[in-house]
């Protein structure tokens, strides 16, 4: 039994790890509130399935002091 990998398999954990990238990216954006623009969970989606691009309509949630008036407890 060997240690190496078939061409095809290396290519394979090769975009493996890039996939995984941007998934941890788009959790790191979505941690800091980034949610669309460049940098964001939106275009790390898009990045990870370029064919969801105008799929998505996404809704970044309200910040408490992005309220006129907060809401009630």
């Amino acid at each position: 039994m060997t240690d190496a990998y078939s061409d095809d398999q290396a290519a394979q954990i090769t975009t493996l790890q890039q996939q995984q990238a941007l998934f941890t990216q788009a959790l790191k954006a979505a941690v800091e509130g980034h949610w669309t623009g460049a940098g964001s969970v939106e275009a790390f989606l898009y990045a990870l399935d370029p064919g969801m691009q105008g799929a998505l309509t996404p809704d970044p949630p309200v910040t408490e002091s992005e309220y006129e008036q907060p809401p009630k407890a």
